[in-house]
């Protein structure tokens, strides 16, 4: 059982990502849509880098394809995860600074272990899976109990500046 599981994990694990985004659509709100919607995206440009380039590109040991992703996806995460009014953001955005620090770990020390190097660029994903799932219950709970709550910190909530007033006649 385990096996066949272990054989089929990456497609386990975009199954997950797909039913996390319909679930985040349905009683999420925009963080919880914006994180899975993003993990959702991480997953298939992984599968389209995959399919367009064959395979993996390497520089200095290190999976060229994966760390622009992982890279591009750290942008994404820990923008939401300083902006939303929640604390689970902030796990997936740490579990995503472990992927991007080992493809700069694999760069600057070539000799590191290829499996510690894999490990650490793609354990992070589950733990962010998990995290995600985690956070959205909570997130599901809070809002039975408490209705309505800010999705946004207030301090990075946009304001709209005073209109300006006219002078009259000079």
């Amino acid at each position: 059982m385990f096996e066949l599981f272990w054989a089929h994990k990456a497609q386990f694990q975009q199954a997950l990502y797909v039913i996390l985004f319909l679930l985040s659509l349905a009683y999420g709100a925009r963080p919880e849509q914006i994180i899975s919607g993003a993990l959702l995206g991480m997953a298939a440009v992984d599968v389209l880098h995959h399919y367009l380039v064959g395979g993996s590109i390497y520089w200095r040991h290190a999976d060229v394809g994966h760390m622009v992703i992982d890279c591009g996806m750290l942008v994404v995460l820990c923008t939401i995860a300083v902006r939303a009014n929640r604390v689970y953001p902030l796990w997936i955005g740490a579990a995503q600074i472990i992927a991007v620090t080992a493809h700069v770990y694999r760069i600057g020390l070539e000799q590191i272990d290829r499996f510690a190097y894999g490990i650490m660029s793609v354990m992070p994903s589950y733990i962010q899976l998990l995290a995600m799932v985690v956070g959205l219950a909570f997130h599901m709970s809070r809002h039975k109990k408490l209705g309505n709550y800010p999705s946004w910190r207030r301090s990075f909530q946009l304001t709209r500046p005073a209109p300006a007033m006219r002078s009259q006649g000079a």
